[in-house]
């Protein structure tokens, strides 16, 4: 199988973008990985004082993990501030959005329960809606963005008492010079396939093409490319980019990221009319 056989393929992956990198060139494509965020920590001192306050007085009635990054960087500095605190959220209902907060909540003695596939916000919700009672308090560890506005209403209507805990933002990279030049490399047409792992990495593509006043045509290169979505999380915050995913990997793994993109993106684009020659 040609796989690739050739395209060119852009990551915006921050984290893991040499793996990236590798796996692309593994399947036969021209890789170009320009990461496009930071995980910036935020002072959790206020957050932290005000959830201990609530676990002592019994008052936490769920915390919902959305990540294993802020799950992790949340229960270190709880614990560093006193290791009781930990064994006290042993009788917390942990709500886990999917695999990788599950793990991390293993990783300091504790369980949780992970919602139902596709591991969303809304199934999120969902278990909170479940979980808890009218006038009862639940802590949502947030992620890279703050939590939907829709989730909040929802939870607000079931008079249910939501505190979001920021643990960490998305920030563009300390260098946007590779970000930079793969905006202008879509609006000139050059990848052909855009490979997505997170919704914060379209929403910094697009926050970052405004900047350069190309935002408008950011946006019209972007629906000549074939995306490829990491799953329905990633799907759903694209969409509300207004950004239309052709493919989205099962399960929602890197690795299968890339195969999914590589088998299936050469036949899209043919259908379309859309490869390049030359």
């Amino acid at each position: 199988m040609d796989w690739f056989g050739g395209l060119n393929v852009l990551s915006l992956e921050s984290r893991r973008a040499e793996e990236m990198a590798t796996l692309i060139q593994k399947y036969g494509g021209r890789a170009t990985v320009a990461p496009s965020m930071r995980e910036q920590k935020l002072d959790l001192t206020a957050a932290l004082a005000a959830f201990e306050r609530d676990l002592r007085a019994g008052t936490v009635h769920a915390l919902a993990c959305m990540t294993g990054v802020g799950t992790r960087l949340f229960l270190r500095e709880l614990a560093a501030r006193d290791p009781e605190l930990l064994t006290l959220l042993r009788g917390v209902p942990l709500i886990a959005r999917g695999h990788k907060p599950l793990q991390a909540l293993r990783e300091f003695g504790l369980s949780g329960v992970m919602v139902a596939r596709p591991h969303t916000w809304q199934e999120v919700m969902e278990a909170m809606l479940a979980g808890l009672q009218r006038g009862q308090h639940g802590v949502i560890l947030e992620y890279g963005e703050a939590t939907p506005v829709a989730m909040l209403r929802e939870l607000g209507h079931a008079g249910i008492r939501v505190t979001s805990v920021p643990v960490y933002r998305c920030a563009f990279p300390l260098d946007p010079a590779p970000l930079a030049q793969a905006i202008r490399d879509v609006v000139l047409g050059g990848p052909d396939v855009l490979l997505l792992s997170s919704g914060t990495q379209a929403l910094h593509f697009l926050k970052y093409a405004e900047r350069l006043k190309l935002l408008d045509e950011a946006r019209a290169a972007l629906n000549r490319l074939v995306i490829v979505s990491i799953g329905p999380a990633c799907s759903e915050a694209a969409a509300d980019l207004g950004l239309r995913i052709d493919l989205e990997a099962n399960p929602h793994k890197m690795g299968i990221l890339v195969r999914t993109a590589a088998e299936h993106a050469p036949g899209i684009i043919a259908g379309r009319g859309l490869r390049k020659t030359g």
